[in-house]
């Protein structure tokens, strides 16, 4: 698995990195914002690094963590930069994050799993959904689906978050497996 780096400044090393300077837009949309903020303050930690990480505007000790969504992994100090410095991430990433909490908040909440015993239940604790990113799709744990791991790379998938055509295309793939007579991916181990 790849994680898509965001929020790293151009310095001597990376000089192809963006400058935030460059990215400073007053105008954002301040409840947007403060939707990117709140996701990327509650991302999950990924690791540590030694020695500080100043803020390029004020100074600002920004910690030296990485946090991540499981798809992007971002500088703890990002929020910082967009909170009080007005910088914009790219509209791909905006509209990923607010997509993606547009989904979440969207989503039916159930205690059934909570209630009828969680210790005594084989079912894993991950994500059931289907990511959707650049034009690739990835099954993750979805009880039922015979090829739960079924990953597939398609232009036309980029444009759909879990939509009808991504949906289609995979059960279609399923299909052609199933027919072939084969039980695993012939991808996988």
């Amino acid at each position: 698995m790849a994680l898509r780096l965001i929020g790293y400044w151009r310095n001597d090393q990376h000089p192809e990195y963006p400058d935030p300077y460059d990215m400073v837009d007053p105008t954002w949309d301040e409840d947007e914002r403060y939707v990117v903020v709140g996701y990327l303050n509650a991302g999950t930690y990924l690791r540590h690094f030694m020695g500080l990480s100043p803020c390029r505007f004020c100074g600002q000790h920004n910690g030296a963590s990485e946090y991540t969504d499981g798809v992007l992994v971002w500088p703890e100090g990002l929020s910082h930069y967009i909170e009080d410095h007005d910088v914009r991430l790219p509209r791909a990433i905006e509209d990923y994050v607010l997509g993606r909490v547009a989904r979440l908040e969207g989503a039916s909440v159930s205690v059934d799993w909570w209630q009828t015993g969680a210790h005594e239940q084989p079912e894993p604790l991950a994500p059931l959904e289907r990511l959707v990113w650049n034009g690739n799709a990835q099954l993750v744990i979805q009880p039922g689906r015979r090829f739960p791991g079924l990953f597939v790379q398609g232009d036309t998938l980029s444009n759909h978050i879990d939509g009808p055509r991504s949906a289609e295309l995979l059960a279609w793939y399923e299909q052609m497996m199933a027919a072939a007579g084969l039980e695993r991916l012939p991808y996988s181990r």
